[in-house]
């Protein structure tokens, strides 16, 4: 029988979007509630699969179960909304890290700029001081070019060059390293010095700086002086005279033409050189002949004479030599004899010969000591030097004599 009040088991269906809105189930359902839900909406769609709307009931009783299932839908919503989230936050975090690098390389570039700029202003600092040290090392050299010019008395002011760095500093420390002069053309007696090179080493200034100075005490002293061979010539009194360098050691040839009657004759001389004492040297010349070419040779001096060339010895009258001389004379002994003396006694002698007498009148008076005097020469260091300066070593070069000079603790000022 047909009951018109409706079955305990049925119940009235929840639309799908008010499921939504009523969210979850009561905290009162019992615990088997859920299930029973379950088997209902399972029984319903059981019963209704022949209707034609169970698809349209079926698809939202399986969006709005508000059991587990709705529990599961809601947990992976919630956990959809965090990741979306959290990628939101990391795209955020992705993009400031990015961002970072650009801030951290403009800290070392801040940094390279400030120390380029350090580097330069140091540079800037240092090039002053340096310019200002070379400043004060030129008035220096100046000034002390002034007085070694006035102590010893030159005709050109030296050149000094101040090779220490920094000048300032030492001056200060009252040390001075190393110092170069170049002196040009010193009086030395008879002779110039064409140039005096010397090297000063560890100068010690005395007194307090800057107005207290006294002087300064030389530690070592090294100078090298030249005696230059064309001085020498002009100085040795002919200014025909040549002097070179000799085959041996400290020895000098000396050559040139001397006007002797009415002949150009030609002088030859081997000089020797050596030290007298430490401050002065000597040139003695010894082995001098006269050569009138084609004609003669005269050597002056001991063991020397007049010796004829053989044309012209030939020439000579054998009894007028005889007559001159009182005994018999060969012509041929003319060549080796001393016939000078004869020869200006009896003029008459040199007619055959072509021989001007004045020649052999010229060569009578060219004595040895004569031609000696002429090609010999001598010098010595100046007096006026300060403190003990010797000369060491002399040699023979092809520009001329060059001697060695030392000094220890020389005191100036």
């Amino acid at each position: 029988m047909l009951s018109n009040e409706p079955s305990a088991d049925s119940k009235p269906r929840v639309p799908a979007s008010r499921a939504a809105q009523d969210g979850p189930a009561s905290d009162n359902q019992g615990p088997d509630q859920p299930s029973a839900q379950g088997n209902t909406a399972g029984a319903d769609f059981g019963t209704d699969t022949g209707s034609s709307t169970a698809p349209d009931i079926a698809a939202p009783d399986n969006s709005t179960d508000s059991g587990p299932g709705a529990d599961v839908g809601t947990g992976t919503a919630a956990a959809a909304t965090a990741t979306a989230a959290d990628s939101g936050t990391d795209s955020t975090r992705a993009t400031d890290d990015e961002k970072e690098p650009p801030r951290a390389g403009r800290k070392p570039r801040r940094i390279v700029r400030r120390t380029a700029k350090v580097v330069v202003a140091l540079a800037v600092v240092l090039a002053f001081l340096a310019l200002g040290d070379r400043w004060a090392v030129l008035y220096a050299e100046n000034l002390a070019a002034q007085q070694v010019q006035k102590a010893l008395k030159l005709r050109a002011e030296p050149e000094v060059h101040i090779d220490s760095f920094p000048f300032v500093g030492q001056v200060l420390a009252g040390n001075i390293d190393h110092v170069d002069v170049d002196v040009p053309d010193i009086d030395a007696g008879p002779v110039s010095v064409a140039q005096v090179k010397g090297t000063v080493d560890d100068i010690r200034i005395v007194g307090s700086l800057p107005s207290s100075v006294k002087g300064a005490v030389l530690s070592r002293v090294r100078g090298d002086v030249l005696l230059d061979f064309k001085d020498l010539n002009r100085e040795v009194g002919a200014s025909q005279i040549h002097l070179r360098p000799g085959p041996e050691k400290n020895t000098v040839l000396a050559g040139g033409d001397l006007p002797v009657g009415d002949k150009q004759a030609q002088i030859r001389g081997h000089a020797q050189l050596q030290r007298t004492g430490d401050r002065g040297l000597r040139m003695t010349v010894r082995d001098t002949r006269v050569v009138v070419p084609g004609l003669l040779t005269y050597v002056p001096g001991k063991g020397g004479g007049l010796q004829l060339t053989a044309p012209v010895a030939d020439k000579m009258d054998e009894g007028e030599l005889q007559q001159a001389t009182g005994k018999h004379v060969l012509p041929q002994q003319m060549m080796k004899g001393r016939v000078l003396d004869t020869l200006v006694d009896h003029p008459s002698l040199l007619k055959p010969t072509g021989i001007d007498p004045s020649l052999i009148q010229g060569l009578q008076k060219l004595r040895e000591p004569k031609v000696a005097q002429q090609m010999k020469f001598s010098a010595h260091l100046p007096d006026n030097l300060p403190g003990d300066i010797r000369l060491r070593d002399i040699s023979v070069t092809k520009n001329g004599i060059r001697a060695e000079l030392t000094g220890k603790d020389v005191t100036v000022g």
